[in-house]
Formats: C-alpha cells, structure tokens, sequence
C-alpha cells in the first residue's frame, strides 16, 4: 500500500520540469524589472520559486512554523536560480520519501507575530505550502514573461508561443 505522502511527493516529480522550464526562461538582463511598484522583481519571485520546495524542509522537520519576516534575497543570476531549485528540489523529495504516515498525519500549526493561522494536518500543510504555493507564483511568473515579450513556456499545454501538437 502506498504511503500518504507519495502522491504528493509523484506531483512535485511531475511537476518539476514545467517549473524549471518557466525558472529557465527569466531574462538574465531584467532580474532586477517589475511590473508594478508593489510587485517582487523577476528576480525576487523565481528565486521565491526555487526555495518554495526547501518548505518542506520546515514543514517536516518540526510541528509549527513562524516565518522570520526577513525579505528573500534577489536572485544574481538564472543559473543560480535553477541551481537553488535544483538542490530544494532534491531536498523535499529526499525529505518526503522518508515521511512516515504517522508523521503526515501530525497536527502543524503556522504563526505568524506570535498569533496562530492555522493548524491542520502536516499532509495538508504540504500540499499547500508547497504545490499550491509554487503553482500560484509559477503562474506569476508566466506572466511577468509574458509582459517581458518573453516566450512563454508549456506548462500544461500549447501556450501561445509553443505548440507541442501543432
């Protein structure tokens, strides 16, 4: 019987490629460029990409999580950008495939200033944190490509730029 954990571990495998391609295509000349004064630069929001799967690092290494609200760096280059999720990458897989049912099952709880958000279970803390989360700003992404006149890579499907069936 499978574990709780490998389905989750099966879609972050699946969808890494899909990430990685889009984390490729950031230009290294606009990494400093944002779309909006409220907004992370490119480079800010694909490294915020690449560490999204080191979380699984705090998610299954303790029960609760406060985040230090010290801003993410911005990145220097793309190639440390893929690098960074290359290694986080093979961090949460090597993490996950060890996680018990039991431990996936454990309650986590997220603070933030002292005051508790949430707490559910660590499964669902995964899910979210990580392959929700990452999905979310991948998608962000693509569209700070898209504003950039960059080509934008398939994901899912044919985007405008590239059709695997036509």
């Amino acid at each position: 019987m499978p574990s709780l954990v490998e389905p989750l571990l099966n879609e972050l495998r699946e969808e890494a490629p899909a990430t990685r391609r889009v984390l490729e295509r950031v230009p290294a000349d606009k990494l400093k460029w944002k779309p909006h004064a409220k907004s992370r630069s490119v480079g800010e929001l694909a490294l915020h990409v690449a560490n999204i799967p080191a979380l699984a690092e705090k998610i299954a290494g303790s029960n609760e999580f406060a985040p230090s609200g010290i801003p993410n760096p911005a990145a220097e280059s793309v190639e440390e950008i893929c690098a960074t999720f290359d290694r986080n990458l093979r961090l949460a897989e090597e993490l996950l495939s060890k996680m018990s049912d039991t431990a996936a099952l454990e309650a986590f709880r997220f603070v933030f200033k002292g005051k508790e958000v949430f707490q559910k279970p660590r499964l669902a803390v995964l899910r979210t944190n990580i392959l929700n989360h990452m999905y979310h700003h991948r998608g962000q992404l693509s569209v700070y490509l898209r504003l950039l006149d960059v080509p934008v890579p398939i994901v899912y499907g044919p985007t405008a730029d590239e059709n695997p069936f036509g």
